[in-house]
């Protein structure tokens, strides 16, 4: 793994990158339609300070950007550089909450859809991420369990890979014959037909968020589950790609990309969170 000095420059595109700084600042310094794939969970706007504890060091932020038209116009010159980073045949997932995701929704529009200076983009799809576990207070309004990801390319031409969930107990049943390779497979009115997996992925998925006692589990505040990362990573790259993350908070996305066989660049303007991602990239597992 490279890792920056936070007073050295994003300057290039080279691979396995972790830079400290704004990433309106380091995007400014990489090439143009250079990252296959880009990931952003930057703040939600919650109005709240956000604390945690990696090891013995104590990690926070605060995740205050005012109304949600201060937030936009913080976000904004950061999606269109975004956009000019993404290769032809890129995607961007953006990663957001129910406070601010309409707000986010018609920014990405306005980008890639409607004022965009590059050629018109492509809206994918509009992920739910139902997380089930987490608070369960519900008050006076129904308990809420999910995020949303919002999924845009550069062009028509982006890199999809179809997933599959795992074969019901149903199916399994239905295609209860095993040949000598292993495939399961059910005949019908004298033809083989051969299981292909589960359903295809739709776009509610369902992913624990990340258990209290995980190995899995840094201390950093909103950290995002490793497999939620590794669905995006392989649904939309290829091998070999360059993943970018410019808020790569504890390097979840890196972790993913860097165990799937892509090349990657995180930049998070927190020295604590570059610290929690360089300690986690550094241990081959991924853990903490």
């Amino acid at each position: 793994m490279q890792q920056t000095d936070p007073t050295n420059p994003c300057a290039d595109a080279s691979p396995n990158r972790l830079v400290c700084g704004d990433c309106l600042d380091e995007l400014r310094k990489l090439p143009g339609a250079s990252c296959a794939l880009i990931y952003l969970d930057p703040p939600f706007n919650t109005n709240l300070r956000r604390v945690g504890r990696a090891t013995s060091q104590r990690v926070a932020y605060s995740d205050s950007f005012g109304k949600p038209g201060d937030y936009v116009v913080y976000l904004r010159p950061r999606v269109l550089e975004l956009r000019r980073v993404l290769t032809t045949h890129g995607s961007l997932f953006f990663h957001c909450d129910w406070r601010m995701s309409p707000h986010v929704r018609l920014l990405l529009d306005d980008v890639f859809c409607v004022d965009a200076v590059e050629g018109e983009g492509v809206f994918v799809n509009e992920i739910i991420w139902h997380y089930g576990l987490g608070a369960a207070r519900a008050g006076r309004r129904l308990l809420t369990k999910h995020d949303v990801v919002f999924w845009y390319a550069n062009s028509t031409h982006y890199s999809f890979h179809l997933m599959r969930d795992e074969p019901t107990q149903a199916m399994l049943g239905k295609y209860r014959h095993v040949d000598g390779q292993g495939n399961r497979y059910m005949n019908s009115y004298g033809r083989r037909y051969l299981l292909k997996g589960g359903k295809p992925l739709d776009d509610v998925w369902d992913i624990p968020s990340i258990a209290p006692t995980s190995s899995e589990r840094t201390g950093y505040p909103t950290q995002k589950p490793l497999a939620l990362l590794r669905r995006i990573v392989q649904l939309a790259s290829d091998e070999g790609d360059l993943v970018l993350d410019p808020f790569c908070g504890s390097g979840t996305t890196l972790v993913a990309a860097q165990q799937l066989g892509r090349r990657w660049i995180g930049i998070d303007v927190n020295p604590q969170a570059v610290k929690v991602a360089a300690r986690r990239l550094a241990n081959k597992t991924g853990d903490a």
